[in-house]
């Protein structure tokens, strides 16, 4: 009896998972087991302050889609802004936040490297944030948290942030390529096996562990074997080695463009990347990448059955532009 009240107390002390939020109410489904939702990222613009011209096109789609397959929310997988420097997010935060507004329904975002990651001079061309004003303009506007979870009927979704700022003794030998500290994968860990059996877990996050170029989240070469690469690789292959049930799916961005690197089953975890929000499309103005073309997912989920449909911007082709 003693050895299971110390094991409750400790279990008690352990920091948890943070209660992720929206930019509005979640309301309760009607059918706790059959709802769709939304997900997109990667609408910042390619210079300036205001939305791009992708997104500003995207959202009124989203909306005319919503009246015949209603969205309960939208996941975002971030670069909401160009930022880089705080004066710029202080300044672009105001004029894209209204945008997503307009959808009527909750967003919530994880923030990217536009958010949260410095522009640095050289060849690495970003760097982690270390004095905290990036995040700090991020959680006064967008989102108390940038990392965390939320319930939605059967399902439970978990938002990561790639973006932290590696401790002293992880600092990178070579070139920045995001972040997730051992403490909040251990979090992750824990929530993800607290889940009762036969709900639903979907994660999203800006930076994909599973693409098909060089925006996979991987250490630079020079930091195979440090302790920043190994925490990278501890994150990559603890998500890439999900299973289905109960985790169903990994949302990411970061490559603008539509791909899905594997698809979801019973058995196995679905990845998708979707990062055709309104950013400058991938191997654009050349000929593109694959999926090269603005789009947002529609998700259904009925009971342990979920459908990921991409719904490609009217009128729109790989590299084409945005309708005016």
């Amino acid at each position: 009896m003693l050895t299971a009240l110390l094991f409750a107390a400790a279990t008690a002390a352990l920091p948890s998972l943070p209660p992720m939020s929206g930019t509005g109410s979640l309301g309760t489904p009607a059918n706790p087991t059959q709802f769709t939702f939304y997900v997109g990222g990667d609408n910042r613009p390619d210079s300036g302050d205001a939305p791009s011209p992708g997104f500003q096109a995207l959202i009124p789609a989203m909306q005319n889609a919503m009246k015949t397959t209603p969205a309960a929310f939208v996941l975002w997988g971030g670069d909401i802004i160009k930022g880089k420097k705080s004066s710029d997010a202080k300044t672009q935060y105001p004029l894209v936040l209204p945008w997503f507004a307009k959808l009527g329904v909750p967003v919530f975002n994880v923030p990217g490297n536009h958010e949260l990651d410095k522009k640095v001079s050289g060849d690495c061309k970003e760097g982690p944030d270390d004095n905290g004003k990036l995040l700090a303009d991020y959680t006064a506007s967008v989102s108390q948290q940038p990392n965390g979870w939320f319930q939605y009927g059967n399902s439970i979704f978990i938002g990561v942030n790639t973006e932290e700022v590696p401790g002293k003794d992880s600092q990178p030998s070579g070139c920045f390529n995001g972040y997730v500290s051992t403490t909040q994968l251990s979090l992750i860990q824990a929530k993800i096996a607290a889940v009762p059996q036969g709900t639903n877990v979907f994660l999203f996050m800006h930076r994909p562990t599973q693409d098909n170029n060089s925006h996979a989240m991987r250490p630079d070469p020079a930091d195979n074997g440090t302790k920043y690469g190994k925490k990278i690789m501890a994150f990559v292959n603890y998500v890439n080695s999900l299973t289905n049930p109960n985790v169903v799916y990994v949302f990411a961005s970061h490559d603008h463009r539509f791909y899905q690197a594997v698809a979801g089953t019973s058995s196995k975890t679905g990845f998708v990347v979707t990062g055709g929000g309104g950013a400058p499309l991938s191997g654009c103005p050349d000929n593109g990448r694959p999926g090269a073309y603005y789009h947002w997912l529609q998700v259904a989920v009925n009971g342990a059955t979920v459908t990921v449909t991409p719904v490609p911007l009217t009128n729109t082709t790989p590299c084409g532009p945005p309708p005016q």
